[in-house]
C-alpha cells in the first residue's frame, strides 16, 4: 500500500538571506566492508588515512584486475550509504547526547550537497520527535576510490575503510547533524589537516594548453564538478582539496593543492551559474517546505516515507510525497 502528498511547488532560486555557522566536529567513526551491505562501523580513527601522494605522473588504475568494475562500484556504493543509526550512535558515544536532542535535521553530507545542487530524485525521509532523518543513497565513481588509494595510506593495521566526521552546524534557522568522508590528513587528525581527494580527466585537446592555475583552463567537467567538490568540502568543513589531474590513459601527470576558501572563486569562473547563496536557498527551501508539512500532522511520520523532488530549469521545485512500506526503520533510528 502507498499514498502519495504533493508538496506544491516553489521557489528555490532565492539566496540564502539568513547566516550559515561555522562546522564543529562532534563525532567521528571509522566504516568497514561488512558480511552485509550496511557494513560495520566503530568509533575511531582507524579509516582515517595519511596524505602520502606518488611522484608524478603515475597510472591509476580504474579497476582492479580481479575485480569487475560494475560490481566494485555496488560496492563503493555501500561503503558510502551510512545508514543514520551510525550517526546518531557515533554522537552517543562521544557524549553528544545534547546536540542530538537540538538538532532539527540528521543526514548525511552527500544528501545534502544533491538537495542544495537541486539533483533530482528519490530521498528516504522521516520525522521523528521534531527532527528530519533524510537519507539518499549515493556511489562514488572507482575512479575516485584509486585516486584516495594511490595518494593516502592507512596509519594501522585495518582493511581499506572510510573515515567519517560528524558535523553540527547551522544552515539558516535549521540544526543540522550530518556525517561526510574525510579522505585523509595532512599530518595529524584534527580538522584544520583534514583533505578531500578529487580527480579530473583532462581532454587531449586542452592538455597542451593545461595549467591548473590559470583562468582560461577549459574544461567541460569542471562545470558539475567543481560546484559538487566545492560544496563537498564546504559543508562538512573540509579546509583543503588535492585535485589530481590525469590525461585520458588515467596516469595522474599533476598533483594541485587547492585551499577550499580560495576555491570558490575558481570555481565560479569555471562554472559561472553556480551561486553559494542560490544553492544554500534551495536546501533551506526544501528543508523548510518538509518540516511545515510534518508539522502540520501534528504527530510523527514513520520511517516508511520517500519523497521526489523534481527541480526544472528555472529552479523551482515540486516536492512529492510517498508513504511505502521498502524502508527499514533501522535506517533512520
Amino acid at each position: 500500500m502507498s499514498s502519495s502528498h504533493t508538496l506544491g511547488n516553489f521557489a528555490t532560486s532565492k539566496p540564502l538571506k539568513q547566516t550559515i555557522s561555522a562546522p564543529k566536529q562532534i563525532a567521528y567513526f571509522s566504516h568497514f566492508p561488512g558480511p552485509t551491505p550496511d557494513g560495520c562501523s566503530d568509533q575511531s580513527r582507524s579509516a582515517l588515512k595519511l596524505y602520502s601522494p606518488p611522484t608524478t605522473p603515475f597510472q591509476l588504475l580504474v579497476a582492479p584486475p580481479d575485480r569487475d568494475s560494475a560490481d566494485l562500484s555496488n560496492q563503493r556504493g555501500h561503503l558510502d550509504y551510512i545508514p543514520l543509526q551510525s550517526i546518531i550512535t557515533a554522537c552517543r558515544r562521544a557524549g553528544r547526547t545534547a546536540d542530538l536532542a537540538e538538532a532539527d535535521v540528521i543526514t548525511n553530507r552527500s544528501t545534502l550537497v544533491d538537495l542544495a545542487m537541486g539533483k533530482s530524485g528519490e530521498y528516504g525521509v522521516t520525522f521523528v520527535e521534531g527532527k528530519l532523518f533524510i537519507l539518499r543513497k549515493s556511489l562514488e565513481l572507482w575512479d575516485s576510490d584509486c585516486f584516495e588509494r594511490a595518494c593516502a595510506r592507512l596509519m594501522t593495521e585495518k582493511p581499506h575503510g572510510v573515515f567519517f566526521s560528524v558535523v553540527r552546524r547551522k544552515i539558516g534557522d535549521y540544526d543540522v547533524i550530518m556525517a561526510g568522508e574525510v579522505d585523509c590528513t595532512d599530518k595529524k587528525p584534527k580538522t584544520k589537516d583534514y583533505i578531500g581527494l578529487e580527480t579530473l580527466k583532462v581532454p587531449q585537446q586542452w592538455q597542451s594548453q593545461y595549467d591548473p592555475d590559470s583562468d582560461v583552463t577549459s574544461n567541460p567537467d569542471c562545470v558539475v564538478l567543481y560546484p559538487k567538490w566545492y560544496l563537498q568540502s564546504y559543508l562538512l568543513g573540509v579546509p583543503t582539496l588535492q585535485i589530481g589531474y590525469r590525461n585520458c590513459n588515467n596516469a595522474v601527470f599533476d598533483i594541485v593543492r587547492r585551499p577550499v576558501k580560495h576555491f570558490l572563486s575558481e570555481v565560479q569562473i569555471h562554472a559561472p551559474m553556480f551561486n553559494l547563496a542560490v544553492d544554500l536557498g534551495r536546501l533551506h527551501g526544501i528543508l523548510s517546505a518538509l518540516s511545515a508539512y510534518f508539522r502540520t500532522l501534528g504527530r510523527s511520520f514513520p520511517a516508511n516515507a520517500r519523497f521526489v523532488l523534481e527541480v526544472d530549469v528555472n529552479g523551482n521545485a515540486n516536492i512529492i510525497l510517498r508513504e511505502t512500506r521498502r524502508t527499514r526503520r533501522s535506517d533512520y533510528r
